[in-house]
C-alpha cells in the first residue's frame, strides 16, 4: 500500500512540475516575443528619428540654394547689393584676392534713355528698328583686399547683357557720362553707367563674372 502511495505521489508530483514547466516556457515565450516587439519598435522609431534631421537638412539646403541671389534664376534685384568675390592684379600679374559690394541703382530704357545719351554726345548712334537702349547705374565698393598696393580696376564691359534666350548682346560702342570705369583701392568706390543696345521689351539679365569665374546675375526689371 505505502508504495502504491509512494508511486502516485510520484506520478502527481512529475505531473505537476511538468505542468509548471509548461507554464514557465509560454511565459517565456511571451516575453521573448514581447522583447522582440519592443527592439523592433525601437528600432522603427530610431530610424524615423534618424530620417527626420535628414529631411529637414535637405529642405534647409534646397531652401538656401533657391533663396540665394545672384544665380540666372534669382538674380539679385535692382536696388540690393550682392557681396561678390574679385581679383587684383600688380604690375607682375601676381594675383590678390578681395571681396566687393555691387548695386544696381537704377535703370533706364527706352526713350528716355536715348534722349540722355543723344544729349550726352550727338554722335552716338540711334537706336536700330526693334531695338532700343538699357542703361544701369551701378556702385562698386571694394570693400576688403589682400593689398593695399595695388587696385581693383573696374569697367563697364566687365558686365555682360544676356538677353531672354539666353544669349549675349554684342557690345555697342555709346558715349555716357559718367561710365563705369576706373581704379579703386581698399574702401574706395566706383560709380557709373553700364549702356547697350538691345531689342525692345527684352527682359535682360546683367551679368558679372567674379574672381572665381562664377557669373553674377542681376535683374534689370524695377
Amino acid at each position: 500500500m505505502i508504495k502504491k502511495w509512494f508511486a502516485a505521489g510520484t506520478i502527481g508530483a512529475a505531473l505537476t512540475l511538468s505542468a509548471c514547466g509548461s507554464d514557465t516556457t509560454e511565459v517565456n515565450e511571451e516575453q521573448d516575443t514581447t522583447a522582440s516587439e519592443s527592439v523592433e519598435e525601437t528600432e522603427e522609431e530610431v530610424g524615423e528619428a534618424e530620417e527626420e534631421p535628414a529631411e529637414e537638412e535637405a529642405a534647409a539646403e534646397e531652401e538656401t540654394e533657391e533663396s540665394e541671389a545672384g544665380k540666372r534664376s534669382n538674380p539679385v534685384a535692382v536696388g540690393e547689393t550682392k557681396v561678390v568675390d574679385i581679383t587684383i592684379f600688380d604690375n607682375e600679374s601676381n594675383s590678390y584676392e578681395g571681396k566687393a559690394e555691387i548695386t544696381v541703382n537704377s535703370i533706364t530704357r527706352g526713350e528716355e534713355a536715348w534722349e540722355e545719351i543723344q544729349s550726352t554726345n550727338e554722335f552716338n548712334e540711334e537706336p536700330a528698328e526693334g531695338h532700343e537702349y538699357l542703361m544701369a547705374d551701378v556702385t562698386a565698393t571694394l570693400v576688403e583686399a589682400e593689398t593695399e598696393d595695388y587696385a581693383w580696376y573696374l569697367d563697364a564691359m566687365n558686365f555682360n547683357f544676356i538677353g531672354s534666350d539666353g544669349s549675349p548682346y554684342d557690345w555697342t560702342s555709346v558715349v555716357v557720362e559718367p561710365e563705369l570705369n576706373g581704379e579703386v583701392y581698399e574702401g574706395g568706390t566706383l560709380e557709373g553707367k553700364v549702356t547697350n543696345m538691345v531689342k525692345q521689351d527684352d527682359p535682360i539679365l546683367l551679368v558679372f563674372e567674379d574672381g572665381n569665374w562664377d557669373n553674377v546675375f542681376f535683374s534689370t526689371e524695377e
